[in-house]
């Protein structure tokens, strides 16, 4: 993600922040940035113990909810707020309904680590981003990736018939792969090569990338990543390359059709690549 240049920090009463206050409920102004006292956070009980210790940073409201950004981390937190408002910009509004604040953490939170490195058996596991409950957080100083945003407004949403959507979209895999074979469009670059073997999509029948086979959330999340990155980058997500040579873009509508339409229901609005996310 690119970082803005900077921006200036109005002079204001350190704000303590409540984690467990609802949608704008600190009433953060959406015209100018505050200063944010240090306050204790949670995920969730029996996730992270001791808590991760938030130690102060700057803030704002955009699009109804909070957004947080701890100071002190690789990048400047001015720059990584600008950014964050502006990602949040092409999303659509149904989708931001359900989400009360939006943290950046500077570090890891290395309790929160070891809980899903156990849950999920990826050995030496680090979270890129949280979601889920109202929130979405993101660890060490700045959102991973474009897609990482995509896929954590997924933790928000609930998507229901999953399990069948899967069952529909692998017999629709399937067919695609006896008259043809299918590859990887890339979006962009992923540097961490842990996480990019996790998050290359399978293009087979089952979850849609191998950290989908993890939990069904994630394999939710990953193709609401998948589904909003083809519009955020202009391009579908992969290509099927028939037996006799004939290569043609394949965007994630046609391989998954069962899994776009339970995430378009979801989402109250359309996902399908059409230049546009939403309405």
């Amino acid at each position: 993600m690119h970082l803005s240049a900077p921006i200036t920090v109005a002079a204001a009463e350190p704000l303590r922040w409540n984690p467990s206050a609802g949608r704008n409920a600190h009433r953060l102004p959406t015209d100018h940035v505050i200063e944010v006292g240090d306050a204790k956070l949670k995920f969730s009980p029996g996730w992270t113990d001791p808590a991760y210790r938030f130690t102060g940073g700057i803030a704002q409201a955009a699009r109804g909810a909070e957004l947080f950004v701890e100071a002190g981390g690789p990048f400047a937190a001015d720059g990584v707020l600008t950014d964050l408002r502006r990602a949040l910009d092409e999303v659509p509004q149904p989708m931001l309904d359900g989400v009360n604040q939006i943290r950046v953490l500077a570090r890891q939170d290395e309790a929160y680590d070891r809980y899903f490195a156990k849950a999920y058996g990826i050995p030496g596991f680090q979270a890129a981003a949280a979601g889920g409950g109202g929130t979405i957080t993101f660890f060490g100083g700045k959102p991973y990736s474009t897609g990482t945003l995509f896929h954590e407004l997924a933790h928000n949403l609930g998507v229901g018939g999953w399990s069948g959507a899967s069952a529909a979209d692998d017999a629709v895999v399937a067919s695609l792969l006896r008259t043809g074979t299918l590859r990887q469009l890339e979006f962009e670059p992923i540097p961490d090569p842990a996480r990019r073997a996790r998050w290359t999509p399978r293009l087979a029948p089952g979850a849609v990338t191998p950290y989908g086979q993890s939990a069904t959330g994630e394999d939710i999340a990953e193709g609401m990543r998948l589904i909003m990155s083809e519009s955020h980058f202009g391009h579908a997500f992969a290509q099927h390359v028939a037996s006799d040579g004939t290569v043609r873009e394949l965007p994630f509508g046609e391989i998954y059709p069962n899994r776009t339409a339970a995430l378009e229901r979801a989402a109250r609005t359309d996902l399908d690549r059409d230049g546009t996310i939403g309405s």
